[in-house]
């Protein structure tokens, strides 16, 4: 799957002009937003951390900190299906890993 990196940096505007906040499910995606921005979100249900960006079928995470990609607990980009990681921090990449 494409990487969302291109949106590092950039808000996400709804048509009708408002930011995008909250989480939005498409066919085969959920994308999680605050305040324009792709951002991990809080499970306070069961205390997960939620991807900004996840597949339903599981294979691409992606883990963003207010528009940018970051994730200090290990990849903040993982593709099963493409066999890849990547470690960010602050919107820099640390490490790209391909089996």
């Amino acid at each position: 799957m494409k990487s969302f990196k291109s949106y590092q940096y950039r808000r996400i505007i709804l048509e009708n002009g408002d930011l995008a906040s909250g989480d939005y499910d498409f066919d085969d995606i959920t994308i999680r937003t605050h305040e324009g921005y792709l951002n991990d979100a809080f499970d306070k249900e069961d205390g997960h951390v939620l991807p900004a960006v996840e597949t339903h079928d599981g294979n691409h995470v992606e883990h963003w900190k207010n528009g940018v990609l970051h994730n200090l607990n290990g990849p903040a980009v993982v593709d099963n299906l493409d066999d890849y990681e990547e470690w960010w921090e602050n919107g820099h990449q640390i490490l790209h890993k391909e089996a």
